[in-house]
């Protein structure tokens, strides 16, 4: 088994792990938002319900993105790339994943540097809780990192001439 097969693997357990998490984070939120209903229907106040919300929903969102990537699902122009020949196709594949893979280690970068200055300075959310901003801000920095990985990734496999979609082809092997 080939380098790339192993790695394809590894990061493959990595990116649906992400995803498992992802939707875990999602179940977080609706747990938190039918707190939040009951909760009012029997008039007690719980804060920090709709901040806690919201960090899992970006925590959700960021740790979604490598798996939904790995597995095809983000949308593609096949409108522009169905018309181009099997090299074009490639080159225009290959230049795409190369500036994605550039933004992506971009967010990822400024993520990480955003969790590291909240940490820094100890900044706290304005909520009545006073949560330490650089938990939940690690979570999608987490998402970022990962996703930074996996555009980088998927440009590797491109340009080697692997197939496009990850999850497809290591489930298969």
């Amino acid at each position: 088994m080939s380098v790339l097969c192993l790695l394809d693997r590894w990061l493959l357990r990595l990116y649906r792990g992400c995803g498992y998490l992802a939707a875990a984070f999602l179940v977080l939120i609706g747990l938190l938002v039918l707190a939040s209903i009951v909760t009012r229907m029997m008039s007690v106040y719980i804060g920090g319900l709709t901040e806690y919300s919201g960090y899992a929903m970006a925590a959700s969102s960021f740790l979604a993105l490598a798996y939904t990537l790995g597995e095809g699902g983000h949308i593609r122009v096949e409108l522009l790339l169905g018309h181009l020949g099997a090299r074009a196709r490639r080159i225009a594949e290959i230049w795409c994943l190369g500036v994605a893979s550039a933004v992506g280690v971009y967010l990822a970068f400024y993520f990480v540097r955003m969790v590291h200055v909240s940490r820094q300075f100890e900044e706290r959310s304005e909520g009545a809780d006073a949560v330490l901003l650089w938990i939940p801000q690690s979570l999608a920095a987490a998402g970022a990192v990962v996703l930074a990985v996996c555009l980088c990734h998927h440009l590797v496999r491109a340009i080697a001439g692997a197939p496009a979609h990850i999850g497809a082809t290591a489930a298969n092997e």
